[in-house]
């Protein structure tokens, strides 16, 4: 007598992207990791959350029809927003120049948060790349992914802005794991210590552990990548920053193998939904 055993197919990790202020090369990151953890046979899908003034499919050099606001809205089907990338990632595009500041509300939150369960087993990692810093828009969906990447730069003013998003964040979400990437340095040394600072004040004032991921070295390469409206890791695969992104790619899964408990999508959305209902929205 044989027994069928139903076959769970493995959930995605919701992965946030966060930074204090802008100029510090977050979106460019999104795609370029995106693409290293792609050429490491991982099925990644980057969710452009700056609703507006968004520019993934600007790096990427693909137009689109469709934003997140018709998906959210009920306009189209996941199947018509989601586009396909440069390397085999897809992504949903945040819109850009919108005549009027969009704000969806308690209600469109709900259904989104329930139509966001189709891509529950259809990637292997999916990107929230949110606007510089916090917004009340935004908080809901940082307080509930899985875990923060937090870019910040080397200089003083992106640390100390770096710092308060983690400190706003942890606040509402002590248990949010975080990991730094220090980009735009110009030797390994500055980037760690970089690191290093900005982990021993987290830990002494906020009591949050942040965990070290790479640092990346300014490169001219970069430059002339967002000038070509191709990733660089595509365009020029030897450049320092592509090979450095690959390691860091390596070392991300490397990190995620090792934690046998980390959480998944299902409980994004438990906690997506349990952030909303404790603003009032159910």
């Amino acid at each position: 007598m044989s027994q069928s055993h139903d076959i769970v197919a493995p959930e995605a990790k919701v992965i946030g992207v966060v930074s204090g202020k802008g100029g510090v090369g977050k979106s460019v990151f999104c795609v370029n990791f995106s693409i290293a953890l792609s050429q490491l046979k991982k099925k990644v899908l980057i969710i452009d959350l700056d609703i507006g003034m968004g520019n993934i499919e600007q790096l990427m050099n693909s137009p689109v029809k469709y934003h997140i606001v018709d998906w959210m809205t009920g306009k189209v089907p996941l199947s018509e927003v989601v586009a396909e990338g440069p390397g085999q990632i897809g992504f949903i595009s945040g819109g850009n120049a919108f005549l009027h500041t969009f704000r969806v509300g308690e209600k469109d939150l709900h259904v989104f948060l329930s139509r966001m369960n189709e891509l529950k087993n259809k990637y292997d990692y999916i990107l929230f790349d949110f606007g510089a810093g916090v917004s009340d828009d935004s908080l809901l969906f940082i307080l509930a992914v899985n875990q923060i990447i937090l870019i910040t730069t080397p200089e003083a003013p992106a640390l100390t802005d770096g710092y308060s998003v983690l400190k706003m964040i942890c606040s509402k979400n002590p248990d949010l794991p975080v990991s730094c990437v220090v980009n735009q340095v110009f030797s390994a040394a500055e980037g760690e210590e970089a690191w290093r600072r900005l982990s021993r004040t987290a830990e002494r004032f906020i009591g949050t552990n942040i965990q070290w991921l790479r640092s990346l070295h300014h490169d001219k390469a970069v430059i002339r990548s967002v000038k070509a409206q191709v990733p660089g890791i595509i365009l020029y695969p030897r450049a320092r920053y592509s090979t450095e992104m690959k390691l860091l790619a390596r070392s991300f899964l490397a990190l995620n193998h090792a934690e046998s408990n980390a959480q998944t999508f299902s409980s994004f959305l438990s906690k997506a939904f349990h952030y909303l209902k404790k603003a009032g929205g159910g």
